[in-house]
């Protein structure tokens, strides 16, 4: 669909900056900040209203914030809006050399990124809530089990050096929240795979991955998650980089010859959970 107009919308924790323009290269670009609340939603399509702007035709791009985006996303679907969320390691890919940064200018870069890449604009949908619940729980899972570790590690480490009748008392002393934090890892695992079942899409990815060796339900869900399915990477090789696992060379003409190494933009948490299963 050909979209009369461009959208792009950076958010923060209390409000929302928008770039607006005609999807043209020479078009004028119009600035607006609004709460990010249910107040400034509906502001945002009284201002649509005033400039004229049919919401259907409008592309509305925005990043990824983790939380700070979902609400506004929510209601933009409900008027039957195109949202288009992106990641903000994209949206900074493509940016080149930046120089300056602040809300308003962030709203334009965005609207801008848009304008460029709006044949590759991929609607929000129904998968994409359930790879967020996905993420929302794995993250609960990583907390609970850095919660049961530093219950662990003292009684360990008192083990070590010889210390055990201090590390049975340390042990009865914890030994309820240890099992309480134990009960709710093995709960959100549950609900984990209850997400992937209730989505076809999901489940036939999780029965393709879950075979290969070392693989097991946490990295393979953090694949997906990060891969939005297996839809976000054009090749095998972008994965590769994205995760960290493919080195690449640092050397110019016979003077520089720097380590081969992993950009420093990997994804550092789905990186450790793939060196971690091959360890193991």
């Amino acid at each position: 669909m050909q979209y009369s107009h461009m959208l792009g919308v950076d958010i923060s924790k209390h409000t929302i900056d928008l770039a607006l323009s005609q999807n043209k290269a020479s078009a004028a670009m119009i600035n607006k900040k609004l709460t990010n609340n249910l107040k400034g939603y509906k502001a945002l399509l009284v201002w649509l209203i005033k400039e004229k702007v049919a919401l259907e035709q409008v592309l509305i791009c925005l990043e990824n914030t983790g939380i700070y985006h979902r609400s506004l996303v929510a209601f933009l679907q409900r008027q039957q809006a195109f949202v288009w969320v992106e990641t903000p390691v994209a949206i900074k890919w493509s940016q080149g050399i930046a120089r300056g940064k602040n809300d308003k200018v962030d709203a334009q870069r965005i609207y801008l990124y848009a304008y460029r890449n709006q044949d590759k604009a991929k609607a929000y949908n129904a998968m994409d809530k359930s790879l967020q619940e996905l993420a929302d729980l794995l993250g609960a899972r990583d907390r609970l089990i850095q919660a049961r570790n530093s219950l662990l590690v003292p009684i360990k480490e008192m083990k070590q050096v010889g210390l055990e009748a201090a590390a049975e008392k340390l042990e009865q002393a914890y030994k309820s929240s240890i099992l309480a934090l134990e009960q709710g890892i093995k709960a959100i695992e549950a609900r984990l795979l209850a997400i992937v079942e209730s989505e076809q899409r999901l489940k036939q990815t999780y029965q393709i991955i879950l075979p290969v060796r070392s693989v097991g339900l946490v990295t393979a869900l953090y694949l997906m998650v990060y891969s939005y399915n297996f839809e976000r990477f054009e090749s095998a090789k972008k994965l590769a980089s994205y995760c960290g696992l493919a080195p690449f060379e640092y050397s110019s003409g016979t003077s520089i010859r720097a380590k081969t190494k992993v950009h420093p933009m990997a994804n550092k948490q789905l990186k450790t959970a793939l060196h971690m299963n091959c360890v193991l």
